[in-house]
């Protein structure tokens, strides 16, 4: 039986797609409101053996060819990676984060928990739902999201926790911290340093860079999906790395690795409006019950994204540099 993914053209989707080929899925089923976006961006791309198909459809405006699709397939798995996570803008645009966030996932999900074929569906989450975070939080603290991007998120995870008390609901929650790696969308923080130092534009430093982030990797990430698939009962599970790393931080690296003279390659301007200034997951729940732990080299995860963006320089310098947000 198929593996469904919503939202494989995003980043983490797209790699989740890679996971499951690798692993020998006999067919994965992508489903993105975008067509398949360029190959450089798409890892399970390397795989053209034809266990892949692909779906226009936008959750939001068709969630009855959604489930018509669906239902023809019977996939055992459906992963929802879908979501729109731009933070800045849910400040300015919060309807539309909550349509397909908070009330496309309560609208499918509603429709799921009646059908006999389904065994799992994977949430993927976000930390932004703690806020600002002390020390490390495990899977049951209570949220306290500062954006409304942070707030639909939140609120979908309530929801799946109420249908999973409920009516027996098998949701797998999955919450990591800053996710990084090849082929990640070009305006975020790692890959645009990258470009910025290579065309020598300057690197804007909200608030001086000054959050702290665990940027745990993709792939690390991915294995944990895996295995709570595998291994684990319908609960949810944090992946992270503990790290003090700020922004400024990873930036400082990056230009090490380069060559480049980090006080002239930054600018430092105004934070962000509900800028969290650090996440901290405690995974001790996925450490003991899974087995799992972070594999990837921090500096090795770097080097990779600078190659991959190397390897595809002619394309991507005259890529977007710049989120586009689609109506």
């Amino acid at each position: 039986m198929p593996h469904v993914v919503l939202g494989s053209n995003c980043f983490t989707g797209s790699h989740i797609v890679d996971g499951l080929l690798e692993s020998g899925a006999n067919e994965v089923i992508g489903v993105s409101r975008s067509p398949e976006y360029d190959d450089m961006f798409l890892p399970y791309k390397r795989w053209a053996d034809g266990r892949f198909r692909f779906h226009q459809i936008d959750m939001v405006r068709q969630p009855e060819e959604l489930m018509n699709l669906l239902d023809r397939a019977k996939p055992e798995v459906v992963i929802n990676v879908a979501a729109l996570s731009e933070v800045g803008l849910s400040n300015t645009s919060p309807v539309e984060y909550f349509d397909i966030n908070t009330r496309a996932v309560v609208r499918l999900c509603n429709e799921l928990r009646t059908r006999s074929y389904l065994r799992s569906y994977v949430h993927i989450s976000s930390a932004e739902i703690f806020g600002t975070c002390a020390a490390p939080v495990d899977e049951e603290t209570l949220f306290a999201p500062s954006t409304p991007y942070a707030v639909s998120k939140a609120a979908a995870d309530m929801y799946l926790a109420v249908a999973r008390r409920h009516f027996g609901f098998p949701v797998t929650i999955i919450r990591s911290t800053n996710v990084y790696g090849r082929h990640q969308q070009l305006f975020k923080i790692i890959p645009r340093t990258v470009i910025y130092l290579k065309m020598n534009k300057p690197i804007e430093l909200h608030g001086g860079g000054q959050s702290a982030k665990s940027f745990v990797h993709v792939r690390d990430v991915v294995r944990g999906l895996q295995l709570a698939l595998k291994r684990g009962a319908p609960e949810t599970y944090h992946f992270t790395v503990q790290s003090d790393r700020t922004i400024a931080d990873v930036v400082r690296r990056i230009c090490e690795r380069m060559g480049y003279d980090y006080e002239k390659a930054v600018r430092v301007v105004g934070e962000r409006l509900g800028q969290d200034s650090r996440y901290l997951l405690d995974c001790e729940k996925a450490t003991r019950t899974l087995g799992w732990s972070a594999r990837e080299d921090f500096d090795a995860g770097l080097d990779e994204v600078i190659a991959w963006i190397e390897g595809n320089w002619q394309d991507i310098q005259h890529a977007p540099l710049e989120y586009r947000h689609k109506v």
